[in-house]
């Protein structure tokens, strides 16, 4: 296998097949940027033998994936990590296999319009505006409490888990005293994006998903009783056109949100404080600024580098740009791939605040795309501004430890020195 690194310093270009690469995000760290940058270059739309799958790593590419005029499905069922199970052991995990069906993520078509439309109030600018007070003050206690501490801070575990754990725990009606079982559920749940998970741990996953769902029965019943203009009111009182949810669809709604919600924004303020923290250059322009807007949010977001992929299925045999794609096969458009395509952003790898975020892709262009981003850009556009203008800070080690998650780059810790600014 060719790196990376001796692609960019070679003087001839290298078969492609040399270039494929095992997808563990884990174990590439910030390699995995150099691998996809040189599948770019040289095959924007790549068979990896190794992965059994087509990695798509151009920007036009990866939004001609996303728009829904390709025969690709995103019903994923059985999906990535069950695919390997046999019958038996699929039957030993019951709400592992049944809760994704009720997840917008894997459906298409009637079903997925459908579902979109009866929950498009619960995550609508209404909510998020009711829900920003307590956003604000999540955050000015979490930078509180780590300015009170001398030394070395986990950015991951002293802020980033933090904050929009007890957000969405307010969005979905629970209080504070289940953080320490929010870290459980999400680490559990975060394994399903991933490929062939071991039947342990979906044994485990399987037990998430039940605990949720007895969480998450009452709640719905207290709405119906006496709702309001939250998240979980929203969900139980929508109605278009005489259709409403079922309690299955409700379920499968919370369980996607609390993955969704919660870790991408982690993810996201951690990676984005560690790019920040490579560039004191941009954090400078970032202080001087008038304003941090939602454009220079967004391209932290794309220099940070969260959304890794997404994946489909091939629902049809088709040909896409020369290649033969048959039906079954998996395809995963890399976002962050795209985001760093030269094509459409010059100097990918540095920040720009005055580009247009127009061709940004973090959120999935299309038909999918994140119904959740109003709520993730009113709780990043709040944080790091304070945080940025709060604190001088410094990485303890330039190399970033990354959690074993795929479709969602994130980091098991950072440890980081944070000072106090006086101008603060």
């Amino acid at each position: 296998m060719c790196t990376a690194e001796s692609h960019q310093g070679g003087n001839s270009m290298p078969d492609s097949a040399q270039l494929d690469f095992k997808l563990d995000v884990k174990a590439l760290g910030h390699r995995l940027t150099g691998h996809l940058d040189a599948l770019r270059e040289v095959d924007s739309l790549f068979w990896s033998e190794i992965n059994q799958a087509w990695m798509v790593t151009g920007h036009k590419e990866v939004l001609d994936g996303y728009f829904g005029k390709l025969p690709l499905s995103s019903v994923r069922l059985p999906f990535l990590a069950v695919a390997h199970l046999s019958e038996e052991e699929q039957a030993q995990i019951p709400e592992t296999i049944e809760a994704p069906r009720h997840w917008l993520l894997n459906m298409d078509g009637p079903e997925h319009h459908r579902i979109r439309r009866l929950i498009q109030k619960a995550f609508g600018r209404k909510v998020v505006e009711v829900i920003r007070p307590d956003v604000q003050r999540y955050i000015q206690e979490a930078l509180d409490k780590v300015a009170a501490v001398e030394g070395t801070v986990d950015f991951v575990e002293d802020v980033a888990r933090i904050i929009p754990a007890r957000m969405i725990l307010k969005v979905l009606g629970f209080d504070d005293t289940l953080i320490g079982r929010m870290q459980h559920w999400s680490i559990y749940m975060n394994t399903t994006g991933n490929l062939n998970v071991p039947l342990s741990e979906l044994l485990e996953v399987d037990k998430v998903i039940a605990e949720l769902n007895s969480l998450f029965r009452p709640l719905f019943e207290e709405k119906r009783r006496n709702p309001g203009d939250d998240f979980i009111s929203a969900l139980v009182t929508a109605v278009d056109e005489g259709d409403t949810l079922t309690e299955e669809e409700m379920l499968g709604i919370c369980q996607i949100t609390l993955i969704a919600g919660h870790d991408t924004t982690v993810n996201t303020m951690a990676l984005g404080a560690a790019e920040l923290a490579r560039h004191p250059e941009a954090v400078a322009e970032l202080r001087a600024a008038e304003e941090i807007n939602l454009d220079k949010i967004m391209e932290i977001q794309r220099k940070a580098q969260m959304s890794t992929f997404m994946s489909r299925i091939v629902a049809e045999d088709f040909t896409w740009n020369g290649r033969e794609l048959k039906k079954g096969q998996f395809v995963l458009l890399f976002q962050s791939a795209a985001n760093r395509d030269p094509a459409v952003f010059e100097n990918p790898d540095g920040f720009d605040f005055s580009r247009s975020q127009q061709a940004n892709l973090t959120f999935a262009p299309g038909l999918h795309h994140c119904i959740g981003h109003l709520l993730a850009k009113m709780v990043l556009s709040e944080f790091f501004p304070a945080f940025i203008k709060r604190f001088d800070f410094e990485l303890e080690d330039d190399t970033l430890d990354f959690a074993p998650t795929m479709a969602f780059r994130g980091l098991e810790a950072l440890p980081m020195t944070l000072t106090e600014r006086k101008s603060a």
